[in-house]
């Protein structure tokens, strides 16, 4: 239990710093809720409980910092997700559903599975409305061949998904319920994926951009990319503090698209972990094995 309230309390307050605190969440409680996290996983002991929880942890960290540097995570998000690893390594029978077994999994998995459905979810219905007051057209205007044709290809395979799953499982109406909301929260985003990133996004120097901050490349024409990487070679998605610092040496002036009013993934994170502990692992409301 105290485990339990440990998560629970860290992954809330990460939530106020990422929604009230600009999407700054400071170091020090980045660094000490990842120590705490190894500090907690050293009171199991028991060597094998530590070189699992160890060992989680570390791939976290690392696959989270190849999918940081290609821009498509903060920072303290991985770390966040790697001190929740610490603090709860498997993920145990939820409280509300627990005859539903849950073979011993990462915790954490369970939790980033969630978060990823709930943003899915989260973000054409935050976005949309601010889409449609950026552009002053009503939502069917904004709607474009390509974005039509990406959100055809997606329902698809989640069609096909559902009919098999109907076949050869006994999926119930709550699987096939969470199944439609992600069918539908994908190819919204696909649908509306110009105007939801523009809603993200705001146009400004390099003065103005902060370590972290993420490009949106596919708002930048190519001859425009390939003119600042002329200038600059490491140019890329993702700012680091080397890259803003070199960006102003060469004086770059451009306007780029930066992620200002991005999403705080730090949400779906809390919320991940909420129903993580309650439910258990949202694949099995998919997958029911019970």
């Amino acid at each position: 239990m105290f485990r339990i309230a440990s998560a629970l309390v860290i992954s809330f307050i990460y939530m106020l710093f990422d929604v009230f605190n600009k999407r700054n969440v400071p170091g020090s409680f980045v660094y000490f809720t990842l120590g705490y996290g190894f500090v907690l996983t050293l009171f199991y002991f028991d060597m094998g409980a530590i070189l699992f929880s160890s060992a989680v942890a570390l791939v976290v960290l690392g696959i989270g910092y190849v999918v940081y540097k290609v821009g498509q995570i903060g920072a303290a998000d991985i770390i966040e997700l790697a001190a929740i690893s610490l603090i709860l390594p498997i993920q145990q029978a939820p409280f509300l559903l627990g005859r539903v077994i849950q073979f011993g999994l990462p915790f954490v998995l369970s939790v980033m599975v969630a978060a990823g459905m709930i943003a899915m979810i989260v973000v054409p219905i935050y976005y949309l409305p601010k889409a449609k007051k950026l552009f002053k057209k009503s939502l069917v205007s904004l709607i474009d061949k390509k974005g039509a044709f990406k959100a055809i290809v997606i329902i698809i395979p989640y069609l096909a998904l559902a009919l098999f799953l109907a076949a050869v499982s006994s999926i119930n109406a709550v699987g096939l319920a969470v199944l439609l909301l992600m069918m539908v929260g994908s190819s919204l985003l696909m649908l509306f994926e110009k105007p939801i990133t523009d809603s993200m996004v705001e146009f400004v120097t390099i003065e103005k951009c902060d370590e972290g901050d993420i490009i949106a490349f596919n708002l930048m024409g190519k001859t425009e990319i390939a003119t600042i990487r002329k200038k600059v070679k490491m140019f890329d998605r993702l700012l680091t503090k080397d890259l803003i610092n070199e960006m102003k040496a060469k004086r770059i002036r451009n306007k780029i698209p930066v992620y200002k009013n991005a999403l705080p993934f730090a949400v779906p994170i809390f919320v991940g972990v909420v129903f993580s502990i309650l439910f258990g692992d949202i694949i099995f409301f998919i997958l029911p094995i019970l």
